[in-house]
């Protein structure tokens, strides 16, 4: 067995030797990891040239354009900075996983300091229970691994507080970057919105008024079969199928961003808030709405969608470390 770096990467054991890689195993490897991020950035790249670059000159003058470069910078960054940041690799194995448990010990040991003979012989034996309750052992990575985390087959590692494998990011969403996903998710929803308000107006103007009826014409295979037989060119099927990515686009960050607040503001991962053996076995992490906050975003959280807040480190409480670490196996 093999332990790289400080000992944070997760390695497959030795026990179960894996079959050598085919061309079409690598090609589905990097399919995972990195097709949702290239569609994320051929999305983000598209809606973004097409509502500057030709919606808005055609409806709008030259001043007004010039002025929503600034707003267009502004949103491309945060989508595609958060985007970068949320990569599991980096903070799982190093910044997460290790910081916490660090602190954690750490905090116990100033704790434990300056009793009598007895009160460290309890101290000791609190200790060597909680160091049997700490882990639990992951077979697929042949270590021990904290009693809160998932394996997970497409990363290959154990990820503390899995939420889910997100395809789009390429990654698990963890504690590690799970604030990294949040805003993610709540800037690619302004920004397809801010772009399909410009294709919108765009496309009122060059294919249809889109009262009352003229927004179908907007739906993409609509215009498709409108331009298989003759009704529309080949332009009005460009822009209303970027429009219907967009709106897609858009629909979709919503939908997931007002699901991982909910999770967040309720203490539990998704994956944790539906199982109904974890939910018995503690109240969620964190006694309210700040405890949880900071768990994800850290002290001054608000300050992650202005922009990637990363060395705001995430807090925790003394029961948010029972419910991370020394929950017994049996219960979760």
């Amino acid at each position: 067995m093999r332990h790289a770096g400080k000992g944070y990467r997760f390695t497959r054991s030795s026990q179960f030797p894996a079959r050598p890689k085919t061309r079409l195993d690598r090609v589905g490897d990097w399919f995972v990891a990195w097709g949702g991020v290239c569609y994320c950035v051929f999305i983000v790249v598209t809606v973004t040239w097409f509502a500057r670059f030709v919606a808005c000159p055609e409806v709008y003058d030259d001043a007004y354009c010039t002025d929503l470069d600034v707003l267009a910078v502004f949103l491309v960054g945060q989508i595609m900075g958060n985007l970068a940041e949320n990569r599991v690799e980096h903070w799982q194995r190093h910044s997460v996983v290790a910081s916490l448990c660090r602190s954690m010990i750490g905090d116990e040991e100033q704790g434990g300091s300056g009793g009598s003979e007895e009160v460290e012989e309890e101290e000791e034996d609190e200790e060597r229970e909680r160091e049997r309750n700490r882990g639990k052992y992951c077979v697929e990575c042949n270590r021990y691994a904290p009693i809160r985390s998932h394996h997970c087959p497409l990363c290959h590692e154990c990820v503390l507080r899995k939420d889910h494998h997100c395809y789009i990011t390429g990654a698990c969403v963890g504690l590690g970057n799970q604030r990294y996903f949040i805003t993610f998710l709540f800037w690619a929803t302004i920004g397809c919105a801010v772009g399909a308000r410009y294709i919108v107006a765009y496309a009122d103007q060059e294919i249809a008024h889109w009262y009352p009826f003229g927004w179908v014409h907007y739906i993409a295979p609509v215009t498709v079969g409108r331009w298989i037989f003759g009704y529309a060119p080949i332009w009005s099927v460009v822009t209303c199928i970027i429009f219907s990515f967009a709106c897609a686009s858009c629909m979709g960050a919503f939908a997931f961003f007002v699901t991982q607040l909910f999770y967040t503001l309720h203490g539990y991962t998704m994956f944790e808030y539906h199982s109904l053996s974890i939910r018995e076995a503690y109240e969620g992490d964190g006694r309210g709405i700040g405890d949880r906050m900071r768990l994800v975003f850290g002290p001054y959280w608000a300050l992650n969608f202005i922009f990637p807040a990363f060395w705001l480190k995430q807090k925790l409480t003394p029961e948010i470390a029972d419910n991370l670490f020394r929950v017994r196996s049996k219960l979760l």
